[in-house]
């Protein structure tokens, strides 16, 4: 059952410059102020889903020590408004070079109404133009401590946004290079489009074709352990989860549960 909503003009006049910025660089950078959050949104955020009964580390998934968790949300603009559902699997297939499915705890945030608000929040930062009528919406939870990512990598999705929650140390500088200026897999051959470390409020979207992403090793503060809590949505495209192939293997997944 889709949940829906209105569109409201402050909103489309608040974002009116992320749009114009991703039109014409590719990315941009705001904050959850910015784009309509409330003041409390973060800390309250972070308490309910931030903790060891929600996030968990993976055998085989890298950074050896990141714990996460994931949902998947089938989203449907409409003339009336945005309207959103949990998807039927939230299954990685083949992804940051692991290969084969992996499902990760899952975290069902329509069921909070803080979750539904930051879905639609996120959903109005693609401009009108670029969003798809029915489709997937990704969101990740990351706790690192370490390392963040591996090497400069694509998402292999239409937009990638990254909302940094809380940081504990330096380093986690976040970086984007143009897609033909890194080798797969490889280092960096060309010069950065952006660098900066995203501050907890701090949030940057991009299109994911256009740059390759990663961020700087965590750098503990003297005396104390380094951390970085993050959000990684994905604006999907549609065969990730709603292509004929998907679609009728997730009807199998769930013939099998039964």
């Amino acid at each position: 059952m889709f949940v829906s909503t209105t569109r409201r003009a402050d909103r489309w006049d608040r974002h009116a410059g992320i749009w114009e910025m991703l039109d014409r660089q590719g990315y941009a950078l705001t904050d959850d102020r910015e784009i309509g959050l409330p003041v409390k949104f973060r800390d309250n955020f972070l308490q309910t889903y931030f903790n060891d009964r929600t996030l968990r580390h993976d055998p085989g998934d890298l950074p050896v020590d990141r714990q996460r968790a994931r949902d998947v949300i089938r989203y449907q603009w409409r003339d009336d408004g945005l309207r959103l559902r949990e998807h039927d699997t939230i299954t990685l297939t083949d992804r940051a070079g692991i290969p084969g499915d992996r499902d990760h705890a899952r975290v069902m945030l329509l069921d909070d109404p803080r979750g539904q608000e930051l879905v639609r929040t996120i959903l109005q930062l693609v401009p009108p133009r670029r969003r798809q009528p029915d489709g997937t919406f990704g969101v990740n939870l990351f706790r690192t401590f370490t390392s963040v990512v591996t090497t400069p990598h694509h998402d292999n999705e239409e937009f990638v946004v990254l909302y940094v929650l809380n940081r504990v140390g330096g380093g986690a500088e976040s970086y984007l290079y143009h897609a033909d200026d890194t080798l797969d897999g490889g280092p960096a051959v060309g010069e950065l489009a952006l660098r900066t470390r995203l501050d907890p409020g701090q949030i940057l979207i991009f299109e994911d074709k256009l740059f390759k992403h990663g961020a700087t090793p965590l750098e503990a503060p003297p005396g104390a352990t380094a951390m970085r809590d993050a959000l990684v949505f994905t604006v999907d495209h549609h065969d990730s989860y709603l292509g004929q192939g998907r679609e009728l293997a997730a009807v199998k997944r769930t013939a099998a549960l039964r």
